[in-house]
């Protein structure tokens, strides 16, 4: 009867795991023709990035835009196959290492012509470091802003108050604990009614 049971639990958790398997694919089959951008934000640690990769591949694979922080030059090898991605990677101290695409951009500071210019190349989604930089920007331009957090830390994405449920410009906001990736998706069509013509 142990066995019956052990073999019934292992069946129907191979079964959950197809169907999950199957709804992250079918997002990417359905994205076609859809107005959302997937954002995966990796959490890390800077230790053992080949096993987030590994764990996460199917989100990674999915994602439009990948957002990570805590990079060195040795990790972006490791992930060759994303950097054909619109991606940004940070290091640990907040600086740019590798950015490639339009559809996302890094700032430092507070800069207009900047960000003038990110939306006059198609941009959606800026990376920042500071949250209230993040916030301004978010309700003066068209932009999604993600300020990564690295695991233990706040983890921030803000957007146009009318956009956000509480209407306080905070679209997103988590605190990783450990080495992990996070998957949103960002409704960019409604971002046109931002747009300042």
């Amino acid at each position: 009867m142990n066995e019956l049971n052990g073999f019934l639990i292992s069946f129907f958790g191979l079964i959950l795991n197809l169907f999950k398997k199957f709804s992250r694919f079918s997002r990417i089959l359905g994205k076609q023709k859809s107005q959302t951008l997937t954002l995966a934000i990796i959490h890390y640690d800077g230790r053992d990035l080949q096993s987030v990769l590994k764990e996460f591949s199917l989100e990674l694979n999915t994602a439009d835009v990948i957002v990570a922080r805590n990079f060195t030059q040795a990790d972006l090898k490791t992930t060759k196959r994303l950097l054909k991605k619109d991606v940004v990677f940070l290091d640990k101290n907040g600086v740019l290492i590798f950015k490639h695409g339009n559809r996302a951009n890094f700032i430092s500071s507070f800069d207009v012509h900047k960000l003038r210019s990110f939306e006059k190349h198609g941009a959606k989604i800026v990376v920042s470091l500071d949250k209230k930089t993040a916030w301004m920007i978010s309700q003066m331009f068209p932009f999604y802003c993600v300020v990564p957090g690295e695991p233990f830390q706040e983890t921030v994405i803000t957007a146009s108050i009318p956009l956000t449920r509480n209407s306080d410009g905070f679209y997103f906001s988590k605190v990783a604990y450990r080495n992990q990736v996070t998957i949103i998706d960002l409704n960019i069509e409604i971002l046109k009614d931002f747009k300042v013509h």
